[in-house]
């Protein structure tokens, strides 16, 4: 017993050291809450021996290995008395069970603090009192107990009792801040407890499983980010005072391509204004003609088709020029039908283009 404690205490003053510059860590409760099954040793089948327990906790970590919780536990528990026949008279008696108890994350003593780790491992140690009363059946059968001198172990009524705990667990992360618990722990009670003398401490181990409830666990704060220094400003360069150059524009050509509509030579509203840049343009420029090629697209349509929507798409466009005011002997017109195609798609080679020089 001795060197458990004392492997409990060195495990907690090398955690202390390790933790003690960890800045990511923030202190928390906790809460526990716990249910199994508990084996008081006695003079029995093993199995005959086992009984219910429940336990209640809470906690607060300091480091990410040094925690403390003050534990409530209890409910059951059954002694054996040789009934001298042979066999074994089992009683049951309660009991209520609290301390103070020392943990050690493994997890974060071994491999450092980790906030999202899955596996936490827990050792602990710790001292308190226990209470036991309800010892109504092993008083009933009080004769097979052998007579005893001096003290009497068999009790009635409620005995107050020294104990010391020691035990593993694991909490087994479901969330941030709630996670899965399994504990194993025997307490070392002092030699009343399942009223038979005996040479040492009746010895009770615990098999739990339950949930551990964090309280204010929080994440670690982001790095930092290092923003680098603004560079110094730099003087704003003298301006540059540049003379006006004063240049006549020089005509030299104008291209618009009128497009239409598959198998039709309406001039739509939208490629009117083509037409009427083109006008612009010849009007600004008295000694310029245009020339007016009509094309069809080669995907569609027969060839006889196709020059006769060239011939009507260059008319129109020509015809709307002259009604804009240009003399006809400006204006040079030809279709080509499908034998031309100058555009890589049918949908611009369904066409009127305008070339002004």
């Amino acid at each position: 017993m001795k060197r458990i404690f004392s492997v409990i205490a060195s495990l907690v003053l090398v955690a202390t050291m390790a933790s003690a510059q960890n800045d990511d860590f923030k202190g928390y409760w906790f809460l526990q809450l716990q249910g199994g099954a508990a084996h008081t040793v006695g003079e029995t089948d093993f199995s005959k021996l086992i009984s219910p327990s429940a336990a209640l906790s809470v906690g607060y970590q300091f480091t990410p290995v040094i925690g403390t919780r003050l534990n409530v536990n209890g409910w059951q528990g059954k002694g054996a008395i040789a009934n001298g026949r042979g066999a074994a008279e089992l009683y049951k008696y309660n009991y209520v069970e609290g301390g103070l108890d020392v943990m050690a994350d493994l997890a974060a003593l071994f491999a450092g603090y980790k906030f999202d780790r899955t596996l936490n491992p827990y050792i602990f140690g710790g001292i308190g009192a226990n209470y036991a009363f309800n010892n109504d059946e092993a008083n009933a059968v009080k004769d097979l107990f052998p007579s005893q001198s001096g003290e009497n172990y068999l009790w009635d009524g409620g005995k107050l009792l020294g104990a010391l705990r020691a035990g593993i667990g694991l909490n087994i992360r479901l969330s941030d801040c709630i996670a899965l618990n399994l504990e194993g722990n025997s307490s070392f009670i002092g030699d009343h407890f399942n009223s038979k003398k005996g040479s040492k401490a009746d010895f009770q181990i615990k098999a739990l499983a339950g949930l551990t409830f964090s309280f204010g666990k929080a994440k670690p704060a982001p790095a930092p980010v290092v923003v680098p220094p603004a560079p110094a400003p730099q003087p704003e360069p003298e301006p540059v005072v540049e003379e006006p150059v004063v240049v006549e524009p020089a005509f030299e050509s104008l291209t618009r391509n009128v497009l239409f509509i598959i198998n039709k030579w309406d001039i739509r509203e939208c490629e009117q204004i083509k037409i009427d840049e083109v006008v612009e343009a010849l009007k600004a420029n008295p000694d310029t003609k245009v020339r007016v090629s009509g094309y069809a697209d080669k995907a569609t349509g027969t060839a006889k088709r196709n020059l006769f929507l060239s011939q009507k798409r260059s008319e129109v466009v020509a015809a709307a020029i002259v009604a804009a005011g240009i003399d006809e002997d400006r204006i040079i017109t030809e279709y080509f039908g499908d034998t031309v195609n100058p555009f890589e798609t049918p949908e611009e080679n369904r066409v009127a283009v305008c070339l002004v020089k």
